[in-house]
């Protein structure tokens, strides 16, 4: 599996993936995003793809918020089926690199259930952390987790 940055032939995949890989999520018709969207991330921001052959088993992006110094890391998925194979922790290592490029922080939300990315948000310098009850609706609380700059790239042999 190589982990890499996406190119603009790969917004296809990402967006079909990402219509799929949420569905174990408990609130999980509010998540994918549409073709649109990911044509235009793919181009302007901080996207990472992870294949297996040729086919993308993982994704992460981050972009530019409109607090000068911050991004924000909007998503991050894997495919079921190359879960706990380190593709995930491979993805966030890779974005923070980027972001690390701009001296730039960066916030994240993630569901206080997902012990598994809050774990490797942890070990990618993620430790400022907050809970917010009714993040989104009444019955989606969320962490907002902050990476300050230059916390490093973390634990390279992670699994996510």
């Amino acid at each position: 599996m190589i982990v890499r940055r996406a190119q603009i032939e790969d917004f296809l995949s990402i967006s079909e993936l990402d219509r799929t890989a949420w569905s174990e999520n408990r609130v999980a018709d509010y998540i994918p995003d549409g073709e649109h969207i990911w044509r235009f991330w793919v181009e302007y921001s901080s996207v990472f793809v992870a294949k297996h052959g040729t086919r993308t088993v993982g994704a992460a992006i981050a972009f530019r918020a409109n607090q000068s110094g911050l991004f924000m890391c909007h998503k991050l998925f894997v495919d079921h089926e190359f879960r706990n194979l380190g593709a995930g922790s491979q993805l966030l290592r890779q974005l923070c690199e980027d972001i690390d490029r701009f001296g730039a922080d960066c916030v994240t939300t993630v569901d206080p259930v997902n012990e598994a990315m809050l774990s490797v948000c942890s070990r990618y310098g993620f430790t400022d952390k907050e809970l917010v009850r009714s993040y989104y609706r009444s019955n989606e609380d969320r962490y907002v987790l902050l990476r300050r700059a230059g916390r490093g790239s973390g634990d390279r042999t992670g699994r996510l």
